[in-house]
């Protein structure tokens, strides 16, 4: 979107658009465009890079044309151009100085505010008032901290409309280019970095802030699917993702929304079916499939036009031909007569379906079978943002259910988030993306097309410099990241390892940990050693789970991957005590030390499958900042998880 302001009258009083002209109070129209944040105190790069935001809070697009911004005393005069997409802002910046922390600034206008009084009203195409203010109800010339609009949104000059920004961003404090919603949802959001070489971590439940460091306060309580959406609004080019699950409405209406602007969006989904007597995943299986087939007829519901998003994945997905009343509920037609039945031969099995989406093809124009699992949740945007982490986009991982998604509640499972701002490590994000889609192009190539363990030219990991940080990039199959860790756990691990992980069943990993724990990796050997070992994991009475060695216990089946090593000392271990399920896969190594904190995180449990079998992604994160963060969420995990086991066996 494109927003093209000209001045009509830039004679500014006393270059502080001034007035004495008292506030006429008038009906305000329906339209839902607001005045949504002033920087009048500048930033700190200079107390005259000035700036505002415009923001649409309507669900459908509001054409500016013929609307105007005037000063009180109409000596200053903005005509407005244009169409404001769906809760999407734009700023308006003092033209000597338009960079804003990396954000798309719109306009410009000359002159400079006074920093005493103002008076500003928006005007619709007919004259009438759409929002105006009066003065400066808030901000902090001292933090550079921005006058912004509480929500919910409040029109008109009222000084209760409006609250001190406490979100910081590369310049102040303030929320430049996307919504604040913290005060709607108890989100506590304490900073969103924008400009390159930034990274901001998210995390949807709750953390200790009193282990922060000074000014390093976690973003937690934060909803993920927000963070995502407001990122992805700012695309202008490209969205490349990959889904390992899919129910999010806003989330797909978003990715709709941009194809239908002209961005080019590729998804590559995962094809896996689960077992039908799991009747949960199976339902989000069938909506999964159905909102693919949303994104792939694009806004006007028609396939092959130039607003559809394109769809991939590792195997054939069938079309969800069931409930016609489902279909029509998730904005689909009744019966999909426009998907063709067709002959194809997946794995060494024929079949004829209805199918929605190819995978990748075989030499002998076959399909592989869908038993790996394309299990990476990660996001391109324009060759230069790389979202990543633990959460599937779904309603479990998030809200735990459609009423709590409503009201935008945070029961779902316990996950974390990253956002990073980077070309260096996109564009190796895309060529791990493009490894699975067979081509640089809008449409995927199937017979180039590499997932699971058949992946090609691996010459990684990758290592790159993010700001003050350095981050190691692993991809499976094929960077043998669980190795890795296990690697970096017996060299490099000086002091402590906390760690919160869905699935673990990696043996070679748990023995490493038990030589820091107890100096010993045979059977019920080992004293302690006063190395620093806390933990908690999903899967606590599963008889592979690594916790049953750790709990000194023998499991309940044989297994070739261990041997049974059982830990003499037992570590302070726990089983989660989460709203939901905790669906981390994070290790600190070494946090809030002298030595080298490390964050280890990304899509894989600490598996076989995941190492050698499923495509995933993970980070090595070295900075000590980081660490510090994802401590402060470690410590509420864990003593949550310690206060939970000792109540239960009371």
């Amino acid at each position: 979107m494109i927003i093209r302001l000209r001045i009509c009258l830039a004679v500014l009083l006393g270059l502080g658009w001034l007035s004495a002209c008292p506030t006429v109070a008038s009906d305000l129209p329906t339209h839902e465009v607001l005045i949504h944040e002033i920087a009048w105190m500048g930033t700190s790069a200079s107390s005259r890079q000035q700036w505002m935001e415009l923001y649409n809070t309507r669900a459908t697009p509001v054409s500016v044309d013929g609307w105007e911004l005037v000063s009180g005393d109409e000596r200053f005069r903005l005509e407005l151009e244009g169409t404001l997409q769906p809760h999407e802002s734009y700023l308006i910046v003092q033209e000597r100085f338009p960079d804003v922390a990396g954000v798309d600034v719109q306009a410009t206008f000359d002159g400079r505010w006074s920093t005493a009084r103002i008076h500003l009203r928006l005007l619709d195409d007919e004259g009438a008032l759409v929002d105006e203010l009066d003065g400066w109800h808030a901000g902090d010339a001292d933090t550079f901290a921005t006058m912004q609009r509480l929500y919910p949104y409040r029109r008109g000059i009222s000084p209760r409309a409006w609250s001190t920004s406490r979100v910081r961003y590369d310049l102040g404090y303030g929320t430049p280019g996307f919504r604040d919603v913290t005060r709607q949802t108890r989100q506590s959001l304490n900073y969103v970095y924008h400009k390159p070489d930034t990274i901001n971590i998210y995390f949807n439940q709750p953390a200790l802030t009193e282990y922060a460091w000074p000014g390093n306060e976690a973003n937690h309580r934060v909803n993920l699917e927000e963070r995502i959406i407001d990122r992805l609004r700012r695309a202008r080019h490209t969205i490349d993702i990959t889904v390992y699950e899919l129910n999010l409405p806003d989330l797909t209406d978003m990715l709709i929304q941009k194809a239908a602007e002209g961005v080019r969006v590729r998804v590559i989904a995962d094809s896996k079916e689960p077992h039908p007597d799991d009747l949960e995943r199976f339902e989000r299986w069938e909506i999964a499939r159905m909102k693919l087939e949303r994104l792939m007829r694009g806004a006007d519901g028609v396939f092959g036009t130039d607003d559809d998003a394109h769809v991939f994945a590792n195997a054939p997905i069938i079309a969800f031909t069931g409930d016609p009343d489902r279909r029509l509920a998730r904005g689909l037609p009744a019966v999909p007569d426009d998907i063709a039945e067709i002959d194809v031969k997946v794995g060494a099995n024929p079949l004829k379906a209805q199918i929605l989406v190819i995978g990748e093809q075989r030499a002998d124009e076959s399909f592989y079978r869908p038993g790996a699992q394309m299990h990476n949740k990660f996001i391109i945007i324009d060759e230069q943002w790389v979202w990543t982490g633990s959460m599937n986009f779904t309603l479990t991982d998030l809200y735990g259910s459609e009423e709590a998604r409503l009201v935008r509640r945070l029961d779902g499972n316990t996950n974390n988030g990253l956002e990073i701002n980077s070309r260096a490590l996109a564009s190796i994000y895309l060529r791990e993306f493009e490894r699975m889609w067979g081509s640089s192009d809008a449409e995927p190539e199937p017979s180039q097309a590499k997932f699971s363990g058949r992946k090609q030219d691996r010459d990684g990991p990758y290592r790159v410099p993010v700001g003050t940080a350095e981050i190691d990039v692993f991809f499976s199959p094929g960077y043998n990241v669980v190795p890795a860790i296990t690697e970096f756990v017996e060299n490099e691990a000086k002091e402590s390892i906390y760690f919160a992980v869905f699935a673990w069943s990696d043996y070679p990993l748990d023995r490493a940990m038990k030589i820091k724990w107890e100096g010993s990796p045979e059977d019920q050997e080992g004293e302690l050693t006063g190395f620093d070992l806390r933990g908690t994991t999903q899967f606590w009475d599963d008889w592979w789970s690594a916790s049953i060695n750790m709990r000194g216990l023998t499991p309940a089946q044989d297994s070739e991957q261990n041997p049974n090593v059982r830990w003499r000392n037992r570590p302070p271990v726990y089983p989660p005590n989460e709203v939901r399920r905790l669906h981390h896969k994070y290790m600190l190594v070494d946090a809030d030390t002298v030595h080298n904190p490390t964050v280890i995180t990304g899509s894989a449990n600490w598996s076989n499958n995941a190492n050698n079998i499923n495509d995933e992604n993970n980070l090595f994160i070295y900075c000590d900042r980081i660490a510090n963060q994802y401590l402060q969420e470690f410590k509420r995990v864990w003593y949550s998880a310690r206060d939970g086991w000792h109540q239960r066996r009371r």
